[in-house]
């Protein structure tokens, strides 16, 4: 008994990794884990106004992601040649 009450606890929290740009129009795209977010009856994972400010969330993944390139980092990499 006390094992399925502890697996419901747990499936209420979800650690997730965010995906985003500064608002309004960054050009860079950031990532960040967040851990022991609430989730809502519907399946939905909650995550904080807090965090949200000032961001474009472009994707949220299940889990913990590294990231190993994303568009536009190989932009800002290269050395103009001129």
């Amino acid at each position: 008994m006390k094992s399925e009450s502890a697996e419901a606890v747990q499936a209420q929290n979800a650690t997730v990794t965010v995906l985003f740009y500064d608002a309004p129009a960054g050009l860079e795209m950031y990532n960040a884990v967040l851990t022991d977010l609430p989730v809502s009856q519907s399946g939905r994972v909650m995550i904080p106004e807090s965090f949200r400010r000032g961001k474009s969330i472009i994707a949220v993944l299940e889990g913990e992601c590294t990231i190993l390139n994303s568009l536009g980092e190989r932009v800002y990499s290269q050395r103009t040649v001129g």
